[in-house]
């Protein structure tokens, strides 16, 4: 989307943002930006974690610690706890959510022979393909038809590996991983799905769309821990013999192996919200609690259990009238550019576990005038 008119942040300081509260030009703002989800970040736990690893003075690179066999305590510590949150085997810690493609091609390589991969998959999904020897075809975005008229191109006996994000970054709609399931049955094929955006705030207990349509056992998971964790880096999680493959691949052993501070604080993130699940519910229902709001103006709003509400209505100009009006009561939201936002972009906004029905009825009042 090429636009000269100037972003409503231009220039300006902010403080703060990972929590329904943002400071920009040192003005409070309320929050619906970003996507730390949980709102985890002033959490003492995590900074309890924090504080440890800076008082040990602690930190090994995983060239190391993987390859020469021994390993770091803080590293170890929440690659635990990925694989006790989502109920795998193992995991592997990386410093990055964008070597989540590059760790599930390497686990999935004995186990398929084509990359079937959503238009609108993320880029680093898009890349890391590309890094592959197998073939790539794209299918429609959350099209079962067009994902179906491609496994029907197959030749005989090859094993489609299908790519999709477990909830799309812009939208925070889900794809339809029950029925892409039903139709690799057929075709002995599996999943690689990206729950950056659906991992602790989508499924029952929170391990994503994976667990949201019961396709766990078909699928190799990345996640990242920087959305609704409030970490940064990223888990892939799977069997001891996936998550080794992934480990030896080149990306991932060629790559720094991240902060042993930021492995910390996911470590204890990660067991915060697996003995707390209601933290995950107060953003999401905060999220219907919204939409609903926002279709009763008759917006059209993608109905999806992940904590984001996104819209479009009308031009360019128009939509970021829309967030100018918000925004010049007190609240932020974002006029996204992202990944299949369209001409016009889409205005995404972001709910937090601490958002308040306040916060939520003001943003409506906003929009709704804005209209």
């Amino acid at each position: 989307m090429q636009h000269t008119q100037s972003q409503i942040l231009d220039g300006r300081e902010l403080r703060g943002g990972g929590n329904a509260r943002l400071e920009i030009d040192g003005v409070p703002f309320v929050n619906f930006s970003g996507c730390n989800y949980l709102a985890l970040t002033d959490r003492p736990e995590l900074r309890s974690a924090a504080l440890n690893v800076l008082q040990d003075g602690a930190g090994f690179s995983r060239y190391l610690v993987d390859a020469y066999g021994g390993y770091d305590p803080y590293f170890r510590a929440a690659e635990e706890e990925a694989a006790k949150f989502f109920g795998t085997e193992a995991a592997v810690y990386l410093p990055s959510g964008y070597l989540i493609g590059a760790a599930g091609f390497a686990a999935a390589e004995p186990d398929y022979d084509v990359i079937l991969l959503d238009e609108n998959a993320h880029w680093c999904l898009v890349d890391a393909a590309k890094l592959t020897t197998k073939p790539i075809r794209y299918f429609a975005h959350r099209s079962t038809e067009s994902l179906e008229a491609e496994i029907d191109r197959l030749a005989p006996g090859q094993r489609p590996l299908v790519v999709t994000d477990g909830a799309f970054a812009t939208s925070g709609t889900l794809p339809p991983l029950d029925e892409y399931a039903d139709r690799l049955a057929t075709v002995d094929g599996r999943l690689l799905v990206d729950e950056s955006h659906s991992g602790g705030v989508v499924g029952e207990t929170g391990r994503g769309s994976v667990q949201h349509f019961g396709v766990e056992h078909i699928a190799y998971v990345g996640v990242t821990l920087s959305k609704a964790f409030c970490g940064q880096g990223a888990v892939f999680v799977g069997s001891k013999a996936e998550v080794a493959r992934a480990v030896a691949s080149t990306p991932v052993r060629g790559s720094n192996s991240g902060s042993p501070i930021s492995a910390s604080v996911c470590a204890a993130a990660l067991k915060l919200v697996r003995n707390d699940p209601s933290i995950a519910k107060r953003a999401n229902d905060s999220a219907k609690y919204l939409r609903s709001n926002l279709s009763a103006l008759g917006l059209s709003v993608p109905d999806t259990p992940a904590p984001v509400v996104s819209f479009s209505h009308g031009t360019f100009s128009e939509m970021r009238n829309i967030q100018q009006r918000v925004f010049d009561e007190g609240m932020y939201v974002l006029h996204s550019n992202y990944i299949a936002s369209g001409p016009g972009g889409i205005i995404r906004l972001s709910l937090f576990a601490d958002h308040s029905i306040e916060d939520l009825d003001r943003v409506t009042k906003a929009i709704g005038d804005a209209l």
